[in-house]
């Protein structure tokens, strides 16, 4: 198995050029990974915290979401900055798909920001929209 494993690497090292930039690849995958699951953790870990049912809607906390209002929407953008970087970059169909995504979260969490500080008087106001530090 392990020479199978070194088949697949040398291929992707021809075909790309240069060893460096698997490596790099491989790293934006596994960060790509791991932002994946931090999604699914905050969606689940924020959202059913409560032990008491609940009819009204409440307001997420917890981790990325005492900074930003959509921290699962951001995840969502690395996840395919991640296939933009796996691509090689240089496939138009894939920066397209980009650039609709980041452009469509980034309206959805600029709206449910808004609606947020709208509904909520208690909601944080140093919390931003999607971007830390930045929206």
């Amino acid at each position: 198995m392990h020479s199978k494993t070194y088949i697949l690497i040398s291929f992707h090292t021809a075909e790309l050029g240069n060893p460096d930039i698997v490596f790099l690849i491989s790293i934006v995958l596994a960060f790509t990974f791991i932002m994946f699951l931090t999604c699914e953790i905050l969606l689940q870990g924020s959202l059913r915290d409560h032990s008491e049912p609940n009819d009204e809607y409440v307001i997420p906390h917890g981790d990325w979401f005492e900074i930003v209002s959509s921290p699962h929407y951001l995840a969502e953008i690395v996840i395919y900055a991640g296939l933009v970087v796996a691509s090689g970059g240089t496939d138009l169909t894939i920066w397209l798909l980009f650039g609709f995504v980041v452009s469509n979260l980034v309206l959805a969490a600029a709206e449910t920001h808004r609606w947020y500080l709208q509904k909520f008087e208690s909601y944080p106001k140093k919390r931003l929209a999607i971007i830390p530090f930045a929206y």
